[in-house]
């Protein structure tokens, strides 16, 4: 996964169609502003090949999280702040399943959807996956979130772009859009506080980086954090499957997401 420490933006000529253009690209290091410029040069010559129909120049291209670094837990564990000012904790190997839906039968398309039925529908899938012999190494911490239900898979660090991680995250029927996020940014994402429309609280594009001091922001930011006390991001239910310690990412998450506590899930 790529988060820095350090961003900038340089301006860059292109040519479309004969026309030129300007265009602006962010760079980021975690050494110094002079590696974060030059990162930022280079994107622009990414784009003109690419406008040029280079087809190699961004096979093996990684998306960037462009957000800003709140607590570093290890070198492997990052939380940031996303673009509507929820934070989220960024794992390189810690695997989350983010399940929103119960596999569709054929019989639950003529019936109307029911959240509460829907989500144990999940939980009684997840149950029989986790203590398959297939997955018998393996911890799975089960928690309930607003839309359905998040899983940290223990005993094994995992790859978000080799294959075996991709069927795994499919027989467990993970979110697609989730599923594709990941091996953009290889990594895995979970949120840890709550969508401010969940709150009935008004939405911020948060920019970042930021130009100089965003008083909007904060004010913004200390009303979302108030409001915030009264939710949860999701509820541990259970952990099934094999017996694994739960390591200091997991006991963060649990922490900030309010897992113990009886409170709204938003």
């Amino acid at each position: 996964m790529k988060i820095f420490k350090i961003w900038t933006s340089e301006k860059g000529k292109i040519v479309i169609d004969g026309e030129e253009k300007e265009v602006v690209c962010y760079g980021g290091s975690n050494t110094s502003i002079e590696e974060a410029k030059l990162r930022a040069k280079e994107k622009i010559e990414r784009l003109q090949r690419k406008i040029n129909r280079d087809k190699r120049v961004l096979a093996d291209y990684e998306v960037e999280i462009r957000e800003e670094i709140l607590q570093t837990i290890d070198d492997k564990s990052i939380i940031t702040r996303n673009r509507y000012g929820a934070q989220v904790l960024n794992a390189e190997n810690l695997m989350f399943l983010d399940i929103d839906k119960p596999r569709a039968s054929f019989g639950s398309l003529f019936k109307k959807s029911d959240r509460q039925q829907d989500k144990l529908k999940i939980f009684e899938a997840i149950r029989k996956l986790a203590t398959s012999p297939k997955y018998s190494m393996l911890g799975f911490r089960l928690y309930e979130t607003f839309q359905g239900a998040r899983v940290i898979v223990l005993g094994k660090e995992f790859a978000p772009l080799d294959s075996a991680t991709l069927s795994m995250m499919k027989e467990f029927y993970c979110d697609p859009l989730y599923v594709s996020i990941c091996r953009k940014q290889n990594c895995f994402r979970a949120r840890l506080t709550p969508k401010p429309y969940r709150m009935n609280m008004k939405a911020y594009k948060v920019q970042y980086p930021r130009d100089g001091e965003d008083v909007e922001f904060q004010k913004w930011l200390q009303d979302y954090e108030y409001q915030s006390r009264n939710f949860s991001t999701c509820k541990f239910i259970e952990q099934v499957g094999a017996s694994h310690a739960v390591t200091e990412a997991v006991r963060v998450h649990d922490d900030i997401t309010g897992t113990t506590v009886n409170l709204q899930l938003a």
